[in-house]
């Protein structure tokens, strides 16, 4: 069974990279936002307790001074798009692998090939954009066609009881 967790930063902590993506929103594609936050995803498929994809999450996933977690849960509110940009099938994922590694060393189960680890990131954007603008940013800027795909989300419709589901991109 798939899980995701889901990284992001504590209320207060900057993000460089949110920042750096918005100035590119701005100076590249001309397109006025009020800020991006980032939130890196981990897909984690595998047969894990809760327990233990806490430990994951808490332990080689994520920086607890300045980072907090979710499992199987997406960002409450406080969007107005949200784009998430992931690897195709059959694309190396080399933050997923080292992550797989990580966690086969934290649970005692060491080149367990039962365990894989699909990675990708959230850009929660603000600014009263139309979803034409989402798709330039998601296809001009935030991805690359030939090896991500991307998914936009609507913050108006969006339902974080709901979620995501899990996206695994086996071969």
């Amino acid at each position: 069974m798939a899980n995701r967790i889901a990284i992001g930063f504590k209320s207060g902590i900057r993000d460089a990279l949110g920042e750096k993506i918005k100035r590119r929103i701005i100076d590249h594609l001309g397109i006025r936002v009020d800020e991006v936050k980032t939130i890196e995803i981990y897909t984690v498929d595998a047969s894990l307790r809760r327990d233990e994809l806490g430990k994951i999450a808490a332990g080689p996933l994520s920086d607890p001074i300045i980072q907090q977690y979710e499992i199987d849960q997406g960002p409450s509110s406080g969007f107005d798009w949200m784009i998430e940009v992931g690897f195709k099938p059959g694309v190396t994922d080399n933050v997923g692998k080292t992550a797989r590694e990580a966690i086969g060393l934290l649970l005692g189960k060491p080149g367990d090939f039962a365990i894989s680890v699909y990675t990708s990131r959230q850009y929660l954007i603000n600014g009263r954009i139309p979803k034409s603008d989402a798709e330039r940013i998601a296809i001009n800027l935030l991805s690359n066609d030939l090896i991500e795909h991307f998914v936009i989300i609507d913050g108006r419709t969006w339902d974080p009881a709901q979620g995501m589901k899990p996206y695994v991109p086996r071969v």
